[in-house]
């Protein structure tokens, strides 16, 4: 095999569709950034898919040492782009994109909605945003998957730290944001 070949070989997918783990999916999760932690609670009953994909990517490190590639003030951070680090790369566990689930009743309602970042119906993958508001405008078009557990003070002052940081071009962070580690609580 080619050095090229080798340096650019496939990485398999960490899961096969229909052959995904049967039983309950931890609802808690640990977010743990260079500006603090992030205590997150998943919607495993009603966006098990899209649960099971940031579970797993999440347990098996992808989401380690990967940035908040995107900040927009009063609107959302973004990160997940474990590929690429810039918003334009990242791929699901089972290696290609999946469907929304969308589920009436779980809107982009306040600030804290964890929720997935996509290119149009159909398309999700690894990236993900938290909402520093409000953002009902998005609901029908990502699916929402969990929020900041609301017991965690901690976690919403972390977010809003985040989300205060000076950006550059493209709502890029001018000082690095990342995540040191994300894994399930349970």
């Amino acid at each position: 095999m080619s050095f090229f070949k080798k340096l650019f070989k496939p990485e398999a997918p960490l899961l096969v569709a229909g052959e995904e783990p049967q039983g309950p999916l931890p609802r808690r999760m640990l977010m743990r950034t260079n500006l603090g932690d992030i205590e997150l609670d998943l919607y495993t009953e009603q966006t098990p898919k899209t649960c099971l994909n940031f579970i797993t990517l999440s347990n098996a490190g992808k989401y380690d040492d990967c940035i908040f590639h995107r900040v927009i003030k009063g609107f959302m951070i973004q990160g997940g782009d474990f590929t690429r680090g810039d918003g334009t790369g990242g791929k699901s566990a089972w290696g290609s994109k999946f469907d929304d689930e969308i589920v009436p009743g779980l809107s982009h309602d306040a600030l804290g909605v964890l929720s997935m970042a996509n290119a149009g119906p159909g398309t999700n993958g690894s990236q993900f945003f938290i909402t520093l508001g409000a953002c009902k405008h998005l609901d029908g078009k990502h699916t929402v998957f969990g929020r900041i557990s609301a017991h965690s003070q901690g976690s919403i002052d972390t977010i809003r730290k985040i989300g205060s940081v000076r950006t550059e071009f493209q709502d890029r962070p001018a000082q690095m944001v990342k995540i040191i580690e994300c894994r399930s609580m349970e």
